[in-house]
């Protein structure tokens, strides 16, 4: 198995995801500057550039805002590795739009090691919920895995001192729940306890409940921006009204304010609602109106709908996240590419290096799917009112 300082941020998180990830990946070890091995494994160092060959000195570039322990432990991989084979480590340095650091990596190597020891020699790992299953191939999985052990580990809305709240009260899993409604509801009172029980029963009946009354939606326009983060460049506002798909496309950092222009003249001129997926396309819109100084009507902002929080607050799901992707899956939407909103930035970054038609043309065909999908979603909602 070959391990890559790549790997590690996953490993941190998610060891089983990383575990599966490595597994299924063809990996080779041409892209590695330096190899050791250690507990069965091949440890692989990649950079993006190696500043100094003598007293080695090495660039990783990132896309974050801040160094957290994970960066620490990448960097004591490196080093480890390339002192492993004998070679004197300067500095390793840790690059992104944000900070440029040089990691103090050394007094992280135990704990890097013990990570790779349990990493490299279990079989099994404790499922847990994290941010990564928003985007996670395997979450549908795990979920069923925990579903089926009557778990409370994908329970939507249910976590940290909530989790060790219902602990206390002898509440470990989801028949618990429904088996002690009337002490949620006087533990929480009987919004958050409703919730809490609905999704239970969601996943136990493996069907959606609407435990709020929903209106009904009419047809609009729907819309999705894809962003490369480390430039903070909004390349892309997907559109997609009377069914027909309009992406507005920047070709670069400079032309970003007269796609905007564009894109918001566009709405202006409709007064249909705007749906989208979260709250990422106000915040964009609010963003780029002050930094280019274009004035968006008072109305234009009132017509947005966040599509999200209408499933979160009104309909139970039994899936692992609420992310777009999983929503529009499970009700029955199909994506035509395997990318996902991690993913996207690296084949707009490989696009920028090289140009390929090809690569954009993917980024267009996942914008696209995008929209389609919220459009998808909406109209399901309107099905999941009753009469």
């Amino acid at each position: 198995m070959v391990i890559s300082n790549r790997d590690i941020k996953t490993m941190y998180i998610c060891p089983k995801k990383a575990k599966l990830d490595i597994l299924q990946e063809n990996r080779s070890l041409s892209n590695c500057i330096f190899t050791t091995e250690a507990f069965g494994c091949t440890l692989c160092v990649e950079v993006d550039e190696i500043i100094s060959n003598e007293q080695i000195r090495v660039k990783v570039k990132k896309t974050g805002k801040k160094i957290s322990e994970y960066h620490m432990l990448e960097g004591a991989f490196i080093g480890y590795v390339i002192e492993s084979n004998e070679r004197q480590v300067s500095e390793i340095i840790f690059e992104s739009p944000y900070y440029s650091v040089s990691i103090n990596w050394r007094p992280y190597v135990t704990k890097l090691l013990s990570m790779l020891s349990f990493f490299c020699e279990a079989s099994e790992f404790k499922i847990t919920k994290t941010h990564l299953c928003r985007l996670c191939k395997y979450s549908g999985e795990c979920f069923h895995e925990t579903a089926n052990l009557d778990s409370l580990a994908f329970l939507h809305g249910v976590r940290g001192k909530t989790v060790e709240k219902l602990h206390a009260l002898g509440i470990t899993t989801l028949t618990d729940i429904m088996n002690f409604s009337e002490v949620l509801k006087k533990q929480f009172g009987e919004e958050k306890a409703n919730r809490v029980i609905y999704h239970a029963q969601s996943i136990i009946e493996k069907r959606p409940i609407v435990f709020k009354p929903l209106q009904r939606l009419s047809d609009g326009i729907y819309l999705d921006i894809e962003s490369y983060t480390p430039f903070d460049f909004d390349y892309l506002f997907g559109v997609l009204e009377n069914d027909r798909y309009i992406p507005f496309l920047a070709s670069e950092p400079s032309k970003e304010r007269y796609i905007f222009e564009n894109v918001v003249k566009f709405l202006e001129k409709r007064q249909k609602p705007i749906y989208h997926f979260h709250t990422y396309e106000v915040t964009r819109f609010r963003k780029l109106s002050k930094k280019y100084n274009v004035s968006l009507s008072k109305g234009l902002l009132s017509r947005f709908v966040d599509v999200y929080k209408i499933y979160t607050n009104h309909v139970a799901l039994p899936i692992p996240s609420y992310s777009l992707k999983t929503i529009a899956r499970f009700l029955g939407f199909n994506w035509r590419t395997d990318i996902n909103g991690m993913t996207v930035i690296d084949y707009y970054r490989e696009y920028i290096a090289t140009k390929d038609k090809n690569l954009l043309r993917e980024i267009l065909t996942y914008n696209e799917d995008d929209v389609r999908a919220t459009r998808f979603i909406v109209e399901k909602i309107n099905d999941l009112i009753i009469p």
